[in-house]
């Protein structure tokens, strides 16, 4: 396999003293110098930026390479390949999709040994380099066609990790599992004989029931949340399959480091058998994390942490008493007031105030005009339907 050229010390040192400037700034207006090729510079720079947060350890990392920032954004966060460790483990793991090697990188930490392959020759290239700064020996790259590998090279493993490519041959975003690279619906016997277990990473706006319809074996689905955003949905299958109703949803939020900040799980058997209690707000609202939504846990959110859902559609919940571990986020209620103008204007008075909006007519954005409201502020205003059909706003404040 062919060597990339790695960064010299004047590009190191460049990249560390501009790490806070614009990029698209240092390419109008740097010097240029005989010993800096700016554009590389300025690609990593801007690369470099975006992993500050997704990425620290890497970031921290000079002699790292980074790909073209938008793959960046697009790959992994070490919080959920961190999490992803924690899920598989083994003497041989297969990752079919290498990409930048984050995911493979924190996987292989859990197993003897692993395969890296790509069919991109520079990406390749680009995470072999990466893989021996990280002192990561374990891991074998591979350049070339995935299917063709497997085969080609007789590969056999306890798992097989796919983060299939969300975009087509013109770079068009997509979403269904059938558009991505590689198929897996398609593909799924095939990488079957060469691995027991698969782990798949897909986008969060794939619809989970139809997905575990549309891949045979699933046994676990786990989605993953970090911050306020459902960040990754990933699909554990086997080739023995089970009922869909029965297949176990887990529900994690994730603290930056990749552990488990709140988490539960159900099965879709369990939601359609919950029966929650309907009523109106308490003293505590809570909000569920983006993750919980997407799961789509709803009802049995209600029976697991003994709250009041305030309707069937609002997916809101209050308590008379606080609940500490709720996955999302908690606040104390001040006042329960008519969506009008006048009412809210008492209970803001300075004008200021962050709103959201569930199962109620209107955007923020109109909402916000017709009540003259600024964003910000340490009050929380949440216009919703309660079970009685009264759309109300709730006036809080953070717990």
């Amino acid at each position: 396999m062919n060597a990339v050229e790695p960064l010299t010390a004047a590009e190191q040192t460049f990249i560390r003293e501009h790490l806070q400037d614009d990029a698209a700034t240092l390419l109008l207006k740097a010097r240029p110098q005989p010993d800096l090729d700016l554009r590389k510079v300025v690609l990593q720079l801007t690369a470099r930026q975006k992993a500050r947060h997704k990425l620290p350890s890497w970031y921290a990392n000079e002699r790292l390479l980074f790909p073209p920032p938008l793959s960046v954004e697009q790959g992994s966060s070490e919080a959920t390949a961190r999490y992803k460790a924690s899920l598989m483990q083994g003497e041989h793991l297969i990752d079919i999709t290498g990409g930048m090697g984050v995911d493979c990188y924190y996987l292989s930490q859990r197993f003897a040994q692993s395969t890296y392959l790509e069919q991109q020759p520079e990406v390749a290239h680009a995470a072999a380099y990466n893989f021996g700064v990280l002192g990561a020996s374990r891991i074998r790259v591979l350049e070339g066609e995935a299917l063709h590998l497997l085969a080609q090279q007789s590969l056999r493993a306890d798992w097989i990790y796919a983060d299939p490519a969300r975009r087509d041959d013109r770079q068009r975003k997509v979403v269904r599992l059938e558009d991505c690279t590689p198929d897996l619906i398609a593909t799924l016997p095939t990488l079957l004989q060469h691995a027991p277990r698969l782990l798949i990473k897909t986008s969060p706006l794939l619809d989970i029931d139809h997905t575990v319809q549309a891949l045979p074996g699933v046994r676990e689905v786990h989605v993953l949340g970090l911050g306020s955003e459902c960040k990754e949905v990933l699909y554990w299958v086997e080739a023995e399959q089970v009922p869909a109703a029965e297949v176990l949803i887990n529900v994690r939020v994730l603290r930056s480091d990749g552990t488990v900040a709140h988490g539960f799980d159900f099965s879709r058997a369990q939601e359609a058998q919950a029966e929650p209690t309907y009523g109106p707000p308490l003293r505590y609202l809570y909000e569920p994390q983006a993750a919980v939504l997407k799961a789509g846990a709803f009802k049995y959110l209600s029976v697991k942490y003994l709250l009041t859902k305030l309707a069937p559609n609002s997916h809101f919940y209050s308590s008379e008493q606080p609940v500490v571990d709720f996955p999302g986020r908690s606040f104390e209620i001040k006042a329960v007031v008519k969506a009008d103008a006048k009412e809210i204007a008492r209970q803001v008075p300075g004008g200021k105030a962050n709103l959201t909006v569930r199962n109620f007519p209107g955007s923020v954005q109109e909402l916000r005009k017709k009540w003259r409201l600024q964003e910000g502020g340490s009050t929380y205003l949440f216009a919703t339907t309660l079970a009685d059909g009264h759309k109300v706003v709730l006036v809080t404040e953070k717990m």
